[in-house]
């Protein structure tokens, strides 16, 4: 994908089979990832388009608390996904049907690294990885359709939700300490091993 993002940005539009030799990989991975030349060179403009959160200050500094951070960066993500909104639909139907084996390649991931970055070293590893793995359910095309598909929101009150839930959720990550954590887990956990 790196190559194919590549190639795009020098204005060219090469096929499946090209960005494989040049990346040097099988041509059979490639389709695998990416069964036709349109739907890769659609992802590849994505990623081009999709430079780093604009306007936020370097994660660690306290021009931002963790909470407008998140904010601000979930906003900017769900107006990239309304932004590319047709081929972000395009690729999660196709993610979907078995028989297509079109995988989505994941971009949220440097969208939740920044997020987390900004929270410094107040969460512990464990505390990290649980807001890591919240964020990712309110960054992409997907958290869009359920709120303009399925709740029947605007796309601006869309965008809204999303930048609450997001520092809903750091806010909620960093009052809690690792010990509420610990005590969180255990009854999830005994109440799956059923009666002693």
């Amino acid at each position: 994908m790196d190559t194919a993002v590549e190639l795009v940005k020098a204005g060219r539009r090469p096929s499946v089979a090209a960005v494989a030799d040049q990346a040097g990989v099988s041509r059979a991975t490639a389709y695998r990832y990416f069964p036709s030349q349109n739907l890769m060179l659609s992802e590849a403009t994505i990623r081009a388009a999709a430079g780093p959160p604009d306007g936020l200050p370097p994660a660690g500094t306290t021009a931002a608390s963790p909470e407008e951070v998140a904010a601000a960066i979930t906003r900017q993500a769900g107006q990239f996904s309304l932004d590319h909104e047709e081929r972000l639909r395009t690729a999660l139907r196709l993610s979907l049907d078995p028989q297509s084996g079109y995988q989505r390649p994941g971009r949220r991931g440097r969208w939740v690294d920044e997020i987390v970055a900004a929270a410094g070293d107040r969460l512990d590893q464990p505390a990290r990885a649980r807001l890591s793995a919240a964020l990712h359910l309110v960054l992409g095309i997907d958290p869009i359709i359920e709120l303009t598909d399925v709740a029947g929101l605007g796309r601006a009150e869309a965008l809204d939700i999303l930048a609450w839930v997001a520092a809903t959720l750091v806010r909620a990550s960093l009052a809690g300490g690792p010990e509420e954590e610990a005590d969180a887990s255990e009854p999830a956990a005994s109440a799956t091993t059923g009666p002693q």
